[in-house]
């Protein structure tokens, strides 16, 4: 049997052994917990039944952030270790909430969307359908897992959280919600825009949106209607919260080459 986890593990280290690791001791001990955040985060969403938030596509932003980290290192001559860890956190775990039953409090049929007792979610959909609470439950996970709750500044991570969701019912972000929440809104984008399997990845992100109710049908009436405006979209909605972050990748070959990629779809 494939272990999908581990192979995602494997990958998610070989671009960390690339990128960040090779500093000093500090970086060192950094890199280790983030190596462990990525094991608890995969393992999770191995189980994923969401079409979107996938096992694949948690590798995909967490190997985005990597290159963030690198273009940072390079751009900068070096990145603290509490960077490193706060930033991977969010983009490791601001995801994670979609996933039925991850929270102590889920059980059976009922989920924890919100501080009132877990309520009834309908089985017959898949996860996606927790898409409007992630944030909420993403923030739970983080909270109740001991290792990442004593590893992280739970402020800056939690808001990063909050902010990440581009698509989500509170899309908007203020100028002073800080770095880290601003790159890992951003890298949402990017892998989102830069994905091989673009076409592919876009359909299943509207499938999820819409089975989420997330859809605005005064914007996107249907599938078609949403892949001919998504340019469009992404040019007047999302580019002036990837701007910087697209400039920042051009530091390094690597970041150069998923920014061409996600130009080829644009």
């Amino acid at each position: 049997m494939i272990n999908f986890t581990r192979i995602a593990k494997e990958e998610f280290e070989k671009v960390l052994a690339e990128s960040i690791e090779h500093q000093n001791s500090e970086v060192y001990i950094a890199s280790d917990i983030i190596k462990n955040m990525a094991l608890i985060s995969f393992t999770r969403f191995a189980k994923s039944s969401s079409l979107y938030f996938s096992l694949s596509h948690a590798l995909s932003t967490s190997i985005v952030g990597l290159h963030i980290l690198n273009a940072m290192r390079c751009r900068y001559g070096l990145i603290r270790p509490a960077q490193i860890v706060n930033l991977m956190a969010s983009v490791l775990f601001c995801n994670i909430g979609v996933l039925k039953g991850v929270l102590s409090e889920d059980a059976s049929d009922n989920q924890k969307i919100d501080n009132e007792k877990p309520r009834f979610v309908d089985q017959s959909f898949t996860d996606s359908s927790l898409w409007p609470y992630k944030s909420f439950r993403s923030t739970k996970f983080v909270q109740g897992i001991s290792f990442l709750d004593t590893n992280i500044n739970f402020e800056i991570v939690s808001r990063a959280i909050e902010y990440s969701d581009f698509f989500g019912r509170q899309t908007d972000i203020s100028a002073d919600v800080g770095e880290i929440a601003k790159y890992v809104r951003a890298i949402q984008v990017i892998t989102l825009m830069s994905d091989q399997n673009y076409q592919r990845k876009m359909v299943e992100f509207y499938l999820s949106a819409k089975e989420a109710n997330l859809i605005d049908k005064d914007i996107f009436k249907d599938l078609a209607d949403f892949r001919k405006k998504w340019v469009q979209y992404f040019w007047e909605r999302l580019y002036p919260d990837v701007g910087e972050e697209i400039m920042l990748l051009r530091e390094t070959t690597e970041g150069r080459a998923i920014v061409s990629q996600m130009y080829s779809h644009l």
